[in-house]
């Protein structure tokens, strides 16, 4: 990254999730970065190491706050940067609210949009209000980069302006990797042999992740390979401890050692995918992929693992028992296969060259 220019990125918070950590890499390799959050956050530690001012609009969720739209103007004339990058719907509307009502007009604007096809009727009034709002302003961002080419297609569609590119997730291939350490240690705590097969599915208790397709295909797995153990790690996935042979870890911080641990990621998702990172790290830390086909996941995967049509209990089921009963020579090729691929097409570092590349076109004079 340029350690040049100053980037203000706004977004909703910098909890658990893939935009979050795509924003925390970027942060953490260029200093001159900041980053403005619309909701209050208390979690302070985990921002000790990027070294970047954090700012915040102490929004509450749900709760409009006509205040907000002043402190993120104010924060955005203290800050002067050369360019805003938005992350999400929320923040690229609130400001290019502020952009067309009030100033920072000469300022590149970024609206980074990481979902595909979103199903609003599961969400709110609101949200559906945010995503045509988002439609009607799309025009005024110079660039709009999606993490995922169906990402893509599904915004130029519904009609936002298609002056846009995809730049897909970046993976830390050093962070997340084979590690037998993790792998022993964790087992060890949940009782779990060498040779057990672990599915894990990471991803919060949502909708458009649909957990109850992949709690019905499960218990047809078990039913021939009754050593099979399913992990879900995620907030909210506590609710399906009471599940046999599941380990339901809720909100998990170390999520290295867990995928260190499994031998199979799986992602259920219904829509609304772009790029998954639990895809991409699980396949860099050497597990095979199940998935839906939602967003990118066909892609990502490639031929180093199994995709599915979403909403399907017995496909899900049927292609986690065909991995499963691969001979253990090909169980060990497929797995390396997922690995080279995340390593050689979706790593942090071109991610992050991908970003650099876009910032200092924007600016004048700084072009290709």
């Amino acid at each position: 990254m340029n350690k040049e220019i100053k980037v203000l990125h706004i977004i909703p918070n910098l909890t658990l999730g893939g935009a979050e950590r795509q924003l925390i890499e970027i942060l953490s390799h260029n200093k001159e970065h900041e980053a403005c959050l619309l909701l209050s956050d208390n979690e302070d530690q985990k921002y000790k190491n990027i070294n970047n001012n954090i700012h915040s609009l102490n929004m509450k969720r749900k709760i409009p706050d006509i205040r907000a739209f002043f402190r993120l103007n104010k924060i955005i004339n203290i800050i002067n940067p050369q360019i805003i990058h938005c992350w999400m719907y929320h923040s690229s509307l609130i400001e290019v609210i502020i952009r067309k009502f009030i100033r920072n007009k000469n300022i590149p604007l970024i609206w980074g949009l990481r979902c595909s096809n979103m199903d609003v009727n599961y969400y709110s009034i609101q949200f559906n209000f945010v995503i045509k709002a988002c439609r009607h302003f799309s025009g005024i961002p110079n660039l709009i980069i999606n993490n995922s080419h169906q990402g893509k297609v599904i915004h130029d569609k519904i009609g936002f302006n298609n002056k846009s590119i995809v730049i897909p997730n970046g993976i830390d291939t050093k962070k997340f990797s084979p590690n037998k350490k993790y792998k022993n240690n964790f087992r060890a705590s949940y009782n779990l042999g060498e040779n057990v097969k672990v599915l894990l599915c990471v991803a919060r208790f949502d909708a458009m992740k649909d957990h109850l397709t992949l709690i019905e295909a499960f218990q047809k797995i078990i039913k021939k390979y009754s050593n099979t153990y399913l992990i879900l790690a995620g907030l909210g996935t506590e609710r399906f401890s009471n599940i046999k042979n599941v380990i339901a870890l809720g909100a998990y911080k170390k999520i290295e050692e867990v995928y260190a641990s499994a031998d199979i990621i799986i992602s259920s998702s219904a829509f609304g995918e772009g790029f998954s990172n639990a895809i991409g790290e699980g396949m860099s830390s050497e597990l095979i992929a199940v998935s839906t086909n939602v967003g990118d996941a066909k892609y990502i995967i490639k031929d180093s693992g199994l995709v599915v049509p979403p909403k399907s209990i017995n496909e899900l089921a049927g292609a986690v028992i065909k991995i499963i009963d691969l001979p253990n020579k090909d169980f060990i090729k497929m797995r390396k296969k997922a690995r080279i691929r995340i390593v050689k097409n979706f790593s942090k570092e071109l991610m992050l060259k991908n970003y650099s590349k876009v910032y200092n076109k924007l600016l004048p004079n700084r072009g290709y």
